[in-house]
């Protein structure tokens, strides 16, 4: 008996494709699950409106609108109304200051209407934000009289009422100052 045992030997070939089916079966049957568990959860079933949710929304929205003026006004103004400053150092043409000036100061005028139309809408939509939109405001009123006194020291720099030396002075302190209530603006607006 022990004579007629012997070694069989088998030989397969195998398509290459087919050794891959099943990993990539389980694979793709794993991608397809997943991809159904993400869909569905970021689907909304709900069927009635939350108001809550809304108001906030609006007012996040409505925020970041606030932040892009802040920041509109921080590169359009303050830093053209610094560059007004430069120029009257160096030209004394009093006919294009003012014209610039006028025209600093009424896209001012504008930007803070805009300003203080959404601060009012967000108070509207998130009461809750009233006083860190009043913070803001008020660090934005700091802002504007520093606005004003550089206006006013490059003014008196066209008119001769000061010395070159004086206004270099005070033009490092007052755009240090500007820079600080910018800062401080930015800072306001992140809590929000």
């Amino acid at each position: 008996e022990e004579n007629h045992i012997q070694n069989i030997e088998v030989y397969y070939t195998f398509n290459s494709l087919m050794l891959l089916q099943e990993p990539m079966l389980v694979t793709i049957a794993f991608m397809v699950l997943f991809l159904t568990v993400i869909i569905f959860v970021r689907l909304d079933f709900s069927i009635s409106v939350d108001e809550n949710r809304e108001a906030r929304q609006r007012a996040a929205y409505l925020v970041e609108e606030l932040y892009t003026i802040t920041n509109r006004i921080k590169n359009n103004v303050a830093d053209e109304t610094v560059e007004l400053l430069a120029s009257a150092k160096g030209s004394k043409d009093s006919k294009v200051f003012k014209n610039a000036k006028k025209e600093i100061e009424s896209q001012y005028k504008q930007l803070q209407e805009d300003s203080a139309s959404i601060s009012k809408k967000i108070i509207s939509f998130a009461p809750t934000l009233a006083d860190k939109v009043g913070d803001v405001s008020r660090r934005e009123g700091e802002r504007r009289s520093i606005i004003a006194s550089i206006t006013s020291l490059a003014d008196k720099v066209v008119n001769d009422k000061i010395s070159k030396n004086m206004c270099s002075d005070q033009e490092v302190a007052l755009i240090a100052k500007l820079y600080a209530a910018q800062t401080n603006i930015e800072d306001a607006l992140a809590a929000l």
